[in-house]
Formats: structure tokens, C-alpha cells, sequence
């Protein structure tokens, strides 16, 4: 389905749209398109911004039952796992900084996990990984992982990362990878604490 409305896009309007179009089936190419038109101004994504000191923090803004906004904040050195997505799609933003993207894939061929809730429901992929490319996005650029597909996100600049990041379905769970072992595991995200006791 395309989407039908032209131009820039408020948060209200993109949830109206995704709920239109659904997530469930769409084309990467189509969820980037989406994706691009929100409209990322200061007072939605400076809210949301906060740090941690032992790992990069993420900040839910907005979450449906077609897509998920965050704010990822990155201090120097701070690096994602090898995951997939567990079958969602993904549209990395670039707000303010230099973003280390990598992309993988199964040494032996195979991709990661394509279907939504593949990861609990399925036997899990396996590993080891192989870096296949690595590209560093500045200025207004952006990242995209379409569904199976292996990547690695990293501030490796001297200075703080923000990034935006839409999940469509919303993510729940990622297969994490490794470059040396076969093994692979299923991480659930969290947002806040009271998740920790659920």
C-alpha cells in the first residue's frame, strides 16, 4: 500500500499512516520512504535525550502496534551487539554525531531471522558472522536493516552520538551473533526499570 499523504510528516500523522499502510508485509523501500518524512524537531527528540555512562541508552518516545520511536544516546566507545531484528524493519536517523554502521552476514550464507516473532518461535540461525561492509554516516544520513539482515551500530568518534531509530513491527527481541562462536542468543529490550521485574 502507498502511503497517500505528500510531504513532512508530524508524529501523529506517521502513526495515522503506518496505521493505514500496516507494517506487518511492507517493503523496506517503502518504510524508509515513510520513515525520512517524520518530522524529527527538537522538542520531540531533545526530551528524550539522556546518556549512561556504561552503555548507550535507549529512550522510548512513542510505541504501537505497527512501529516504535526511540532515541539511542552513544558516549565514545559504545557499541551495539551483532544482531538482527527478529523480523522487524529499521530505519536508523542520524541526529547529531558520527554513526559506525556494519553489516554481516552468516559465514555460512544463511541470513538472520526474517519473520516476526521468529525468534521465539522458530529454531534460531547460527553463527559465526563475517563483517561485509562498514560505512560511517554524518550530517542528516541515515541507516536501514531490512528483515534477516545483521548489523552492528557503534560510536567510534571522539564525541556524543544521538540516533532516532523506527522499528516497524515494534522490536521486542533481537538474535544476537558472534564473529567467533556458533552460538547465538535471543535478548528481550528493555526500556525502563519496572521491565526488569516484570
Amino acid at each position: 500500500m502507498t502511503v497517500s499523504t505528500p510531504g513532512p510528516l508530524s508524529l501523529e500523522r506517521f502513526i495515522v499512516e503506518t496505521n493505514r499502510a500496516g507494517t506487518q508485509t511492507m517493503p523496506q523501500g517503502e518504510f524508509n520512504e515513510l520513515a525520512q518524512r517524520l518530522d524529527l524537531d527538537d522538542a520531540l527528540v531533545g526530551a528524550h535525550v539522556r546518556f549512561c555512562d556504561d552503555h548507550y541508552a535507549r529512550n522510548l518516545i512513542c510505541r504501537t502496534a505497527q512501529f516504535e520511536l526511540l532515541v539511542l544516546c552513544w558516549k565514545p566507545g559504545q557499541a551495539s551487539t551483532i544482531h538482527d531484528h527478529a523480523g522487524s524493519l529499521n530505519v536508523t536517523r542520524l541526529y547529531l554525531g558520527e554513526l559506525t554502521s556494519r553489516q554481516f552476514r552468516r559465514r555460512d550464507g544463511g541470513r538472520g531471522v526474517s519473520e516476526v516473532g521468529g525468534a521465539a518461535s522458530g529454531e534460531l540461525p547460527h553463527g559465526p558472522v563475517e563483517l561485509i561492509d562498514e560505512q560511517v554516516i554524518a550530517d542528516s544520513g541515515a541507516a536501514t536493516v531490512d528483515r534477516g539482515e545483521i548489523h552492528q551500530l557503534a560510536n567510534e568518534s571522539g564525541s556524543e552520538l544521538i540516533t532516532v531509530h523506527l522499528y516497524a513491527p515494534p522490536l521486542t527481541d533481537i538474535v544476537v551473533y558472534s564473529r567467533t562462536e556458533p552460538q547465538t542468543e535471543v535478548l528481550r529490550l528493555r526500556y525502563s526499570l519496572a521491565d526488569d521485574f516484570a
